[in-house]
């Protein structure tokens, strides 16, 4: 004789509920993954962000400090050629009064 099995519904759910607790076990790690990757993308932007704004500081100073060596030069130039610095500061001062004064005149008055 054969024996018999009889298939309770308490035994398949039973081992349907295992499958979803292994199921949502391994959501859970694949959940926890993404979140590590996603952490590690941000410190990775965070630390990208911090280093531009180190090098645009940087480069800013170097700005700063090459227009403090400009002014310098400029300033000794002018004490030792006050006439030529002045005849440069006249004729720019024309150019730009006459330039100013053409664009002011308005496009109806310069036909």
């Amino acid at each position: 004789m054969t024996p018999i099995t009889v298939d309770t519904p308490e035994l398949a759910r039973m081992t349907n509920a295992a499958d979803r607790v292994i199921d949502a076990c391994c959501q859970a790690a694949v959940v926890s993954q993404e979140a590590r990757r996603l952490k590690s993308l941000a410190a990775d932007a965070v630390d990208d962000g911090v280093h531009a704004a180190k090098r645009a500081i940087k480069s800013v100073r170097r700005g700063v400090e090459e227009l403090g060596d400009l002014k310098d030069g400029a300033m000794y130039r002018m004490k030792q050629q006050p006439l030529k610095t002045l005849g440069a500061a006249v004729g720019i001062g024309l150019v730009l009064g006459v330039a100013i004064g053409w664009i002011g005149r308005g496009p109806r008055s310069r036909q």
